[in-house]
């Protein structure tokens, strides 16, 4: 059986993170800045370069604006000791996988589906990008609301997948009375360069990972195996009478001219129809991308995003502009070990303005930040965005 080489494995562990997508190169970038820092145990920057001939630092010292990217740094790794491979890689992989969590949590990861099929469409908003001189053809923006059902998992699928497989717990939470089957998952690396053990949450509508001592640490207990299948069958049955609504902004029509001007992140075009003759193909526009997108065809900007797409958007790990916080942002960040939403580049004077809605302060290294919590998160982004829409 043929073994695979650790370049094989990334390829294989990256799955939805491919090497063009946006987690891997976020994440390298920020491989590039803890070897700066000297904070990764794979290697140091001086042996690094020294192995690979890449230069990152400047005559000063200083990391280079303009550093080499993935394609040019997986050549060089693949020159070094297979052991030094592995170490980077495992690093480089711990790095991406918690792009994906945060993507996952908020609902926006790339699994490579084309067609969503929702209960129903509705259109809450159109706006024309383009409309070709010649034939009257419209490019437009339409901004939708779609009742979707979950996907649900039943007991017999479950154990398809995991029975047989070391280290599962079968779990049960106090607090929120659901099930949930811990499976072995991916380590990830935090900001600092540490590896944090992690675990990933199964649940019949989807999954969740968390740190390995949260969960222990955290209400959830494990039961005898009998009493889990029970409850999980109640709760998937329960899950499938229930209908999600997620908004997503969508540019249809003739796309082709305008093709190069839309976000390249994700080029896919997808199909979204009720299955009772609704049908609409275009492509998706992030929540992070609509301000520019509106800027850039000029238009109005009437579209104004929900706290829960202001809140995915900076889950997925890019950061996404408050809407009237003159230039703050809403980003994701690890400190700690623990996933935390921040406001970053506010203006001194909002402090205490935000800080009044449910936000917190905390001094890192001499530095003030902003932090929203996780659990009331929609609620004070709501909060925020009703003082600065006004």
């Amino acid at each position: 059986m043929h073994e695979l080489t650790p370049y094989e494995q990334l390829l294989k562990r990256l799955h939805v993170a491919h090497l063009e997508s946006d987690y891997a190169r976020e994440a390298l970038t920020q491989w590039y800045h803890l070897l700066h820092g000297n904070k990764l145990s794979s290697v140091n920057m001086e042996s690094f370069q020294a192995m690979t001939g890449l230069k990152l630092r400047d005559e000063d010292g200083t990391l280079l604006e303009k550093l080499p990217p993935i394609q040019r740094w997986l050549n060089r790794i693949l020159a070094l000791r297979i052991a030094t491979q592995n170490a980077i890689f495992d690093e480089y992989m711990g790095l991406i996988q918690a792009r994906i969590d945060a993507a996952r949590e908020a609902g926006t990861l790339d699994v490579g589906v084309e067609t969503i099929r929702a209960e129903q469409i509705i259109t809450r908003s159109e706006q024309t990008l383009r409309t070709d001189p010649v034939t009257g053809a419209e490019t437009r923006l339409l901004r939708l609301e779609l009742h979707l059902r979950p996907r649900v998992m039943h007991w017999k699928r479950l154990m398809q997948i995991w029975d047989g497989t070391r280290e599962i717990a079968y779990l049960w939470n106090s607090r929120s009375k659901r099930v949930a089957l811990k499976v072995p998952s991916w380590s990830i690396t935090d900001e600092e360069g540490r590896i944090v053990p992690m675990c990933q949450l199964v649940r019949p509508t989807g999954g969740t990972r968390m740190q390995e001592i949260a969960m222990w640490a955290s209400l959830w207990k494990e039961i005898d195996r009998d009493e889990f299948q029970q409850l999980w069958e109640a709760e998937a049955i329960d899950a499938e009478a229930k209908v999600d609504i997620e908004t997503v902004n969508v540019a249809t029509g003739l796309l082709l001219p305008v093709w190069h001007r839309l976000p390249q992140d994700d080029v896919r075009v997808w199909r979204i129809d009720d299955g009772q003759g609704i049908s609409i193909i275009g492509r998706l526009i992030p929540p992070a991308a609509m301000a520019e997108l509106q800027s850039a065809f000029g238009l109005d900007g009437t579209v104004q995003l929900t706290a829960a797409e202001l809140s995915a958007a900076a889950h997925k790990g890019t950061g996404i502009a408050i809407p009237g916080l003159g230039g703050a942002t809403l980003a994701t960040a690890l400190v700690n070990g623990s996933r935390r939403l921040e406001i970053r580049n506010y203006r001194p004077e909002d402090r205490e303005r935000l800080k009044a809605h449910g936000v917190f302060s905390e001094v890192i290294q001499y530095k003030t930040r902003l932090f929203i919590p996780l659990d009331r998160s929609n609620e004070i982004i709501e909060a925020i965005l009703a003082t600065t829409r006004v």
